[in-house]
């Protein structure tokens, strides 16, 4: 071939001009436009000899087609791969609001992850490159150790000897290998061949991988699959099956984008940050951290080919979306993988008024439920072991859901009451604030029953434009709303991959285009818009915010407000924009001077009744769930001559065991074991009042003279000290309580106190306004909710009243948890403060726990719960 003659070869193009024409220079070509050297082409000459023919002195070129020198350069191992996406699932947070330390966090906890995962950062490692695990993927053997796994043929068999012998295909054969050893001689002198670098690094072992596959194979055996960089040895898979492996292994040694989700949850705890576990998972089920866009992450050079790494990295199996119980089980076992010392306990102040403030309640109940627990600060105690992740954001939300049952009663009926009656008093108030409009009013009451109604309808509103929201809630939307968030989000990711892919136009990609073409033209004449506009028509972009409810319905209001909010396909109702939080809860908690006397000036007597608790529900219950005892194996022998009816008669004589029941706690120690109990706590009582290192003094005893005498307060009872309208310290005590309440019968009547005749008089004149409160007497139910099947718990979930339902199963959908998950932290907190507790009336500055509990079943119960403090 002459120097000089240009050429064309199928599929080959420049690298660096894209020119097609390349000319032929001592074997190599080069490119007409620019002269770049082309390294995958090699003109070879072949001799009349060697193709067997008996032609003398007749030469062929034949171009060669040499694989690409660098093109391993750019390929990444799947540790380098998730170190890029963790990275940026980092930034996101970042740009959403977590602390700037979390960057260092995060990098330490990812290093200890790849030291004990002997990847890197790790001592014992002599020749620094990453060990491998059970759970490795072939790509890494290959890219590290030149590793490669040999594929499987079918064994075709031959329908003739004949065959084997044929001179054709040793010639077939024989140029084959001619081939190859010319494009051996063609490569660099200093680039070690594959054979070469296959043979000289045998794969490397983690300790725990080889601990693992010594149960499968010899490790000496283990060593000659090591050295097999060719994948001739078929005795063995390497590596081996998930199912032959133990739980921990295959969830610890699998890398997947969960785990990434594990670190940063890790991360984040450790620095206190604001962000909690549940907060992480609602960012997931919002795709702001989505494997989605997974290709923006890498760089640019490994992102062209991200078709293929994801394919053998093989990330099609792998799902971004993980439930609670998945992800605190996942943090658990990292923790311990790694070592880590203890988990951060966040700040439960700021944490509990995020969540009054997203349950858009008053903030009363935050410093309630704040008082609450500086009266018996929560420890969270491990149960099991000492790598479990407690449950902060699931206790915190149950301290809100103790608190409102403690205000309102939540029983049907003590509720309903206190709304009517709040509602009423809202009424006389504004009345009031028309006459007098420049003077200051007290703040409007808090009423339950309608702030039901707000959260529900909210609910209702922001899930029209947020799925995910819907699915959190469990609201139904229309179809059309999920058809046309599904579109987006495929609209989206297709932009996105054709960014990085290079979508070949086969024949069968040309007729999907041209089918899409043809509907949009369709949908463009019959509604005068596509598929595109008519989605983003009513569809609402919100950002991440650790209040989604609260911050997602302003969203939705300030866009109402808009001219762009006139076409919205819902409507907002006025008694929607009145703001809940604003509300008091001082009425509730018998702080009613200011409310009683802006009443009294318009002629309004606030007269203020506690309410008590249903009669079905003061007594504590317990509920439990009945394992079935193990059948023996006995000898059962049919009865074929038995009729139907026979048959039948006897089944419905069997009595049937249940296997859940709810009962009243009626066990009972021994007469023996109550002694040795009772001598226990008078025995603790002895060791604390002569412990010389505790010494706990007692309240000073403050004494009034009153009438020429000294009366001390400690001798006085509450309602003697205290006003009956608003509970305020009265300058002087009575010495007889003017409101008896429940202990007027214990009283004679010449104990009674007559009213004077003036102020029933004046009384008559005042219009009466009746506020009713809670008098802090709640409803218990309790048992054992550790492993308590789901058929159960919905059995468990219909003892419930309604309105505390419906508040349970709220508040644990605004957290993502489920209902039983809230209502057992629920239990911890009322097993231990009603019977965990020795007396609550007596206690000045501490508090004594109580261990000499006669009932068995609430001792048992008050044991479980309060470990789990």
């Amino acid at each position: 071939m002459d120097e000089t003659e240009v050429m064309e070869v199928d599929n080959l193009q420049c690298d660096v001009c894209g020119e097609l024409k390349f000319q032929e220079r001592e074997g190599y070509y080069y490119c007409i436009e620019c002269g770049t050297k082309k390294e995958q082409l090699r003109a070879v000459e072949i001799n009349a000899d060697d193709t067997f023919n008996d032609t003398k002195n007749h030469t062929t070129v034949r171009t060669i087609k040499q694989p690409k020198a660098n093109s391993e350069e750019n390929e990444i191992t799947s540790w380098e791969f998730y170190n890029y996406v963790l990275r940026a699932f980092m930034e996101e947070l970042l740009n959403i609001g977590a602390k700037p330390e979390l960057k260092l966090m995060t990098l330490q906890v990812w290093a200890a992850y790849m030291g004990r995962m002997e990847v890197a950062f790790c001592h014992s490692n002599v020749m620094g490159l990453p060990k491998l695990n059970v759970r490795s993927l072939p790509r890494d053997a290959r890219i590290i150790y030149n590793h490669k796994q040999a594929k499987r043929k079918r064994e075709r068999l031959d329908k003739s000897n004949n065959v084997q012998n044929d001179e054709r295909s040793k010639w077939r054969k024989w140029r084959k290998t001619k081939r190859k050893l010319d494009a051996t001689s063609c490569s660099k002198n200093d680039a070690p061949s594959e054979s070469t670098a296959g043979l000289s690094i045998r794969l490397q072992w983690s300790w725990r991988a080889r601990k693992t596959l010594k149960r499968h194979m010899p490790l000496k055996h283990l060593d000659k699959h090591s050295m097999d960089c060719t994948g001739s040895m078929r005795c063995h898979g390497l590596p081996p099956k998930a199912k032959n492996l133990v739980y921990f292994d295959r969830n610890m040694f699998h890398l997947n984008i969960n785990k990434l989700f594990v670190v940063l949850a890790i991360a984040l705890n450790m620095i206190g940050d604001d962000l909690q576990l549940t907060d992480l998972l609602r960012l997931i089920d919002e795709e702001h951290l989505t494997s989605r866009y997974i290709l923006n992450y890498l760089p640019e050079d490994v992102a062209l080919r991200g078709k293929t790494l994801i394919k053998e990295l093989q990330f099609g199996h792998q799902k971004d979306k993980c439930s609670y119980d998945f992800l605190r089980r996942q943090v658990g076992y990292m923790s311990r993988f790694i070592d880590l010392t203890g988990f951060q306990t966040p700040d439960l102040t700021a944490l509990t008024q995020r969540y009054v403030m997203e349950l858009s309640l008053p903030p009363a109940v935050a410093d309630y439920v704040c008082r609450l627990m500086d009266v018996h600060p929560p420890e969270f105690k491990h149960l099991w072991d000492p790598w479990t992740y407690p449950r902060y954001e699931a206790r915190v939300m149950a301290y809100i859901v103790y608190a409102m049952k403690l205000l309102f009663g939540l029983d049907d009926i003590k509720e309903k009451k206190i709304s009517e009656s709040a509602a009423q008093v809202n009424e006389c108030l504004e009345k009031i604030r028309l006459t007098r409009p420049d003077e200051k009013a007290p703040g409007t009451l808090f009423v339950f029953g309608e702030w039901m109604r707000f959260v529900e309808l909210r609910k209702v509103l922001v899930s029209h434009y947020n799925q995910s929201f819907a699915q959190r809630f469990g609201v139904a939307t229309h179809l059309e709303r999920q058809l046309d968030d599904i579109l987006i989000k495929e609209r989206k990711q297709e932009e996105h991959d054709k960014n990085f892919n290079q979508v070949e136009m086969t024949p069968a990609v040309r007729q999907s285009e041209n089918m899409r073409h043809t509907f949009e033209n369709l949908l463009k004449e019959k509604y005068g818009e596509g598929s595109a506009e008519m989605t983003a028509k009513d569809h609402i972009e919100f950002q991440a915010s650790l209040t989604p409810g609260l911050s997602y319905f302003n969203r939705l209001l300030l866009h109402a407000s808009r001219a762009e909010g006139e076409d919205m396909s819902v409507k907002i109702p006025d008694f929607m924009r009145v703001v809940h939080s604003e509300r008091q809860l001082d009425p509730f908690i018998t702080k009613t001077k200011e409310l009683s006397e802006y009443l009294a000036k318009d002629d309004v007597k606030l007269c203020v009744e506690e309410l008590s608790c249903q009669e079905n529900y003061q007594k504590v219950g317990i509920f439990q769930y009945c394992q079935k005892p193990d059948q023996t194996r006995s000898e059962f022998r049919a009865n074929c001559d038995i009729k139907g009816n026979e048959w039948i008669e006897e089944l419905r004589k069997k009595e049937k065991r249940p296997i859940f029941k709810f009962r009243q706690p009626s066990a009972k120690y021994g007469a023996q074991y109550q002694l040795k109990m009772e001598e226990r706590a008078v025995r603790r009582q002895n060791m604390e009042a002569n412990n010389p290192f505790w010494k706990i003094q007692q309240t000073p005893n403050y004494r009034l003279k009153l009438n020429d005498k000294e009366i001390s307060l400690d001798d006085l009872s509450s309602l003697q000290a205290f006003d009956e309208a608003h509970m305020e310290p009265l300058s002087v005590p009575l010495d007889m309580p003017r409101r008896l309440l429940n202990s007027r019968s214990s009283l004679t009547d010449s104990e009674m106190i007559e009213p004077k005749e003036e102020d029933e008089e004046g009384e008559e004149q005042m219009e009466r306004q009746l506020l009713y409160v809670s008098n802090f007497d709640i409803w218990l139910l309790h048992g054992h909710m550790n492993k308590l099947p789901q058929t159960y718990q919905r059995e468990l979930r219909t003892l419930f009243p309604c309105s505390f339902r419906w508040l349970l199963e709220t508040c644990a959908a605004t957290i993502g948890v489920s209902w039983s998950t809230l209502y057992e932290q629920l239990l911890v907190l009322e097993v231990v403060f009603h019977h965990g507790i020795e007396n609550w009336s007596k206690h000045k500055d501490h508090l004594r726990l109580k261990y000499n509990n006669t009932n068995k079943d609430i001792n048992m119960m008050t044991k479980i719960y309060r470990d789990m403090w």
